[in-house]
């Protein structure tokens, strides 16, 4: 449960000053800080889970946090091009979350 309290924190820190126009170099790092500290919590989570029924869930979910991982350190690297794969990527956490909810 960590690593999802740590990704929607990491949402909410970057979109409502984001929405309000008051975006700064600190939310951008606090966002950086609880997005990678949800991609560890969820790798833990995934080990945890080894030999349960739930694993294999939890690998799609890690999948997914390590895709938006990759994706937030291309747009460090390559910049504004790669946004659209960071949104994307986390969209598809909401839809496998459903996925795995209505399944």
């Amino acid at each position: 449960m960590l690593s999802h309290g740590c990704f929607f924190a990491a949402l909410l820190i970057y979109y409502i000053p984001k929405a309000l126009g008051k975006k700064i170099k600190l939310t951008v790092n606090l966002h950086m800080f609880f997005g990678s500290l949800a991609v560890l919590g969820m790798l833990y989570e995934t080990a945890m889970k080894f030999g349960t029924d739930k694993f294999l869930k939890y690998v799609g979910f890690s999948c997914v946090m390590l895709a938006i991982a990759a994706t937030g350190y291309l747009i460090t690297k390559k910049g504004k091009p790669s946004v659209k794969w960071h949104v994307i990527a986390t969209l598809s956490f909401f839809a496998y979350l459903i996925l795995i909810i209505v399944l």
